[in-house]
């Protein structure tokens, strides 16, 4: 393996900053010689501090296309800058030409990737008290899985919720179904909005009572706002898939409305952090802002422990995969379809709950290729969600 080494001292003048340069020089050298690496070259650069030209270490990234060595070896990481963010950027572009570098004296700086997971260990030992689902939500699907399973069976298990019970009326009632105070029994209930939108609702309002807002806490996640754009989003999924692919899944709903659960994990259990990643990251479009300012922050990602939370109880797996990749569709395996639909209408709900004047910029333009979905009709089912959202607000209250 050839290699290249690297030599530079701060705050040192005269011949201390000799002195401390052959010092790393030879143990450079030894290293070398001790795991059988071929030194090509060690360069040495006389900077003082990080403002200062770093004429070697230009020089050494200039030739890195060239392919004469496979690693940099250091004494420590921060002789390749002393400035985090610099000295990530310099280990990413050499990344790119499969450069590593090597430090004699520290493990390797942590990567995004592997803040994230280290944080996710921190905040995975938090969830340790994470509730249960309910065993009425187990239950619910459960039936909607057995083919031979009926609505009177459905009825009782619901009925012997009164909360619940409460809720799917409640909804059933509203003006957005168009029977307002027309249904009094769950079984007519579940008649009406099928196996599917039942389980859909039942999962999704019984996961947002358990996290609902504390009592006392402070300026973070708007759960109210959160609410209807979850919901909008479930119905804009809906729609999408229904129009574009001529069929229903049983899993778009359930997906679509669980979409963002990672925030209210991390405003529960991350709180305070999660604020600072919110006042931040405030336009909700951004989808890279919003992402990068949760990392900075939290050190992982909506997402990412989304997900996490949808495995450890056991969700549909099109369910975790979309709550997974929803900002990035293109990189889902299983259920790409899901995921694209679940990412053009999380899209278009902020759009419409924001006020915002519809624009194909807000879309990513890959994403918009691989499904097949014009401009035009991106348009068109931006104004059908915008009559949608109009009939929303006396529904918010199942969530509650």
């Amino acid at each position: 393996m050839n290699v290249v080494g690297y030599v530079v001292s701060y705050e040192l003048k005269g011949p201390d900053r000799l002195v401390e340069n052959k010092i790393q020089q030879e143990k450079i050298r030894s290293f070398c010689e001790e795991n059988r690496l071929e030194l090509v070259k060690t360069y040495t650069d006389t900077v003082q501090k990080d403002s200062e030209p770093r004429h070697a270490l230009v020089e050494i990234m200039n030739i890195a296309t060239e392919k004469g060595f496979s690693a940099i070896l250091v004494y420590s990481f921060d002789r390749i800058a002393q400035e985090e963010d610099l000295r990530n950027w310099i280990i990413q572009e050499l990344k790119i030409y499969g450069i590593e570098i090597f430090s004699l004296t520290e493990a390797p700086p942590l990567s995004v990737g592997q803040k994230a997971e280290k944080k996710s260990g921190t905040l995975k030992e938090k969830l340790r008290d994470l509730p249960s689902l309910p065993e009425v939500v187990v239950r619910v699907t459960e039936l909607v899985q057995d083919p031979k399973s009926s609505a009177a069976q459905m009825s009782r298990l619901i009925s012997q919720d009164p909360g619940l019970t409460s809720r799917v009326l409640r909804l059933v009632n509203s003006a957005y179904y168009g029977f307002p105070g027309q249904i009094s029994s769950i079984q007519h209930a579940i008649t009406i909005l099928g196996f599917t939108t039942i389980k859909s609702l039942v999962l999704s309002s019984s996961i947002f009572r358990i996290f609902s807002s504390k009592a006392g806490m402070s300026a973070g996640l708007d759960y109210k706002n959160f609410w209807r754009h979850s919901l909008l989003t479930a119905l804009a999924s809906k729609i999408i898939y229904q129009k574009l692919f001529y069929q229903a899944d049983e899993n778009i709903f359930s997906a679509a409305i669980l979409h963002d659960i990672g925030k209210i994990i991390l405003d529960q259990y991350d709180h305070d952090n999660y604020s600072l990643a919110l006042l931040e990251a405030s336009n909700p479009l951004l989808n890279e802002d919003i992402l990068n300012s949760e990392l900075k922050y939290c050190d992982v990602n909506h997402p990412f422990i989304g997900n996490y939370v949808a495995k450890s109880w056991n969700l549909p797996e099109p369910i975790s995969e979309v709550i997974r990749y929803h900002h990035s569709p293109l990189e889902a395996t299983e259920h790409q379809r899901l995921a694209v639909v679940v990412y053009l209408a999380n899209i278009l709900s902020h759009l419409v709950l924001d006020d915002e004047i519809f624009s194909a910029n807000s879309f990513d333009d890959e994403v918009l290729k691989n499904i097949g979905i014009s401009e035009d009709e991106l348009v068109l089912f931006f104004a059908e969600l915008r009559k949608e959202a109009e009939i929303l607000q006396d529904i918010e209250s199942f969530f509650k």
